[in-house]
């Protein structure tokens, strides 16, 4: 049976269109896609195609009729154009349904490979001759949509910068102590085809958390940290999914993937995302159980040995820390 990989999954497919997360029209990407009917090494029209265990019907079979092109994850754009054959096309776009859901994919090239999209440029389309165009993306790449490339900028001393454009070494604000060099750069990609529902981002809408605060849509693990201030004055840093009570933070269900990215410090930092404070990398013992060995070997570079020992973690957070049924009890009152 082929199988097929690495589809953009969009809210439809339109010329002249920018798709991307912070635009809410690129949902994640989509693998294993699977059909016998692919075996002739053609997509056609009327082919039924099996995606997370439920058949689709193959109802439309579109290609670039002028230039398009993806912007990778560090800003660098690869274009992609038609061509004559359509036996091996730069990208194919894709319609099925089942008779009740219908479903949009751009799927690029294998020639493309492996990397982070940002966002993906449409030229003009048009349908593909003969209802028929060769099958491609048959090789598992490692491709990426960075969740917070588009929508979040970290406060740098040179200004807000994508996430993305961040590298070791660079140096981020921090409430605290002022800029700060990062000294690690954490990535984790979630497929929700396989990983369960609670991993989905929170996101938060512009001013959910205060004026300006976020400045721009916000998506965050579940789990990640943002500072607010309780009624007693205090700044706390509350688990984002406590947040859900407040008007403007919701689960993003639909996103289908998603990859996380958190910079890590010297030290567990306040920094500045999308004008909102929120942490930076926290090695405690339950991030540290989710994060491959590789990595905690690294961290333990960073931060000493002795981190997330037992129960206690002997590394200090930037400021107090609220578990989440506190957090969530008080979340209409944080400021």
């Amino acid at each position: 049976m082929a199988v097929i990989y690495d589809l953009f999954e969009v809210t439809d497919i339109s010329e002249n269109t920018t798709y991307s997360t912070a635009a809410g029209n690129l949902l994640g990407i989509v693998d294993n896609v699977s059909s016998s009917d692919l075996n002739d090494g053609q997509f056609d029209v009327g082919d039924d195609v099996l995606i997370g265990g439920v058949w689709y019907n193959i109802d439309q079979i579109q290609e670039p009729q002028s230039a398009g092109s993806f912007t990778l994850g560090d800003g660098s754009t690869v274009g992609f154009d038609s061509r004559i054959l359509e036996n091996n096309l730069d990208v194919v776009f894709l319609t099925v349904s089942n008779g009740g859901d219908v479903r949009h994919f751009i799927i690029p090239n294998d020639s493309y490979g492996s990397g982070n999209v940002q966002s993906i440029q449409t030229g003009q389309i048009e349908n593909v001759g003969f209802n028929d165009a060769g099958v491609i993306s048959t090789t598992d790449n490692d491709i990426n949509i960075v969740c917070f490339a588009a929508g979040t900028k970290i406060k740098t001393p040179g200004g807000d910068t994508a996430v993305e454009e961040i590298q070791i070494g660079d140096l981020a604000l921090t409430r605290d102590n002022g800029p700060q060099h990062v000294r690690a750069i954490l990535v984790r990609a979630v497929d929700f085809s396989t990983a369960p529902d609670r991993l989905k981002p929170i996101l938060f809408e512009e001013n959910s958390l205060g004026p300006g605060r976020p400045n721009n849509k916000l998506f965050v693990s579940p789990q990640h940290r943002m500072l607010v201030t309780d009624l007693s004055g205090s700044k706390v840093l509350v688990p984002a999914k406590a947040l859900l009570p407040r008007r403007g933070v919701r689960v993003a269900h639909g996103k289908r993937q998603v990859t996380y990215i958190h910079l890590v410090f010297s030290r567990h930092e306040v920094i500045y995302a999308n004008g909102t404070p929120t942490e930076s990398f926290f090695p405690g013992s339950t991030a540290m159980k989710t994060i491959p060995k590789s990595s905690r070997a690294e961290l333990r570079d960073i931060f000493g040995d002795d981190i997330a020992i037992g129960t206690q973690d002997s590394k200090m957070p930037a400021t107090a820390v609220l578990r989440v049924q506190q957090a969530r009890l008080q979340a209409l009152n944080f400021s």
